[in-house]
């Protein structure tokens, strides 16, 4: 097997990588800044990236980081469910069971979210991944959800995560009531060429390689492929 042609004490580049095994970039630390800002202001928070930038990667390590007795990461990863599909899953991530009747539903999680808050004190951060997919009335939903207090706190801080087709979309003016509660917006670049040819130095030394430098300086430039993290090689 090639694992033991090279030494490897596991694939290397894998896409299950533990967070504390993150090669770090200016960007990833960029981002984890802004997202503890928005945390602290339990705000609207709107990340973007290209496919393979490694948003999705970046959110989760950051969420890993919170401390597990102050706060509560709910992830969504699924708009495809319709609205009522994302209630019944953060009813049941909040430990209720959904009701049938969506108005209950939506009170149940609304007044699980202000208990978690008042009563167990531990803050709610909900992440929506893939939320490209999200429709004009399920952005206004969410909106709905989340508000608190004639619109001017929000029950929860809400991490949406997607293409940055997001923002254009957000710029409408259907969806002005919602961008104008985006305390955040984070585009997450590309690696450059220096950060790819760390990224990858990285992922080979932490699969077990420890024997010189598996890739030489002349081709390692060869798998720079626009900054993609998931272009060079998958992650």
């Amino acid at each position: 097997m090639f694992q033991e042609f090279y030494g490897f004490t596991h694939v290397p580049f894998s896409h299950t990588i533990a967070t504390a095994d993150l090669f770090p970039t200016a960007s990833q630390k960029e981002l984890s800044a802004r997202l503890t800002f928005l945390v602290r202001e339990r705000g609207f928070g709107l990340i973007t990236g290209e496919i393979g930038s490694g948003k999705s990667t970046a959110v989760r390590a950051f969420a890993a980081s919170l401390d597990f007795n102050r706060y509560l990461v709910i992830y969504l990863a699924n708009p495809t469910t319709g609205m009522t599909g994302l209630y019944r899953d953060l009813a049941l991530m909040l430990g209720y069971e959904p009701p049938f009747s969506k108005p209950r539903l939506v009170a149940r999680i609304r007044t699980a979210l202000e208990d978690l808050s008042v009563t167990k004190h531990r803050a709610p951060v909900v992440v929506l991944d893939e939320a490209h997919l999200l429709t004009q009335p399920m952005l206004e939903q969410l909106r709905l959800l989340f508000s608190d207090k004639m619109d001017s706190q929000s029950l929860a801080t809400l991490v949406l995560v997607g293409h940055p087709d997001l923002r254009r979309t957000l710029h409408l003016s259907v969806h002005e009531a919602f961008n104008q509660r985006l305390a955040v917006r984070y585009h997450l670049g590309p690696l450059d060429l220096q950060e790819t040819i760390g990224y990858i130095k990285h992922q080979v030394r932490i699969a077990g390689y420890a024997t010189g430098s598996l890739f030489t300086d002349s081709n390692t430039p060869k798998v720079f492929h626009g900054g993609s993290i998931r272009f060079a090689p998958p992650r």
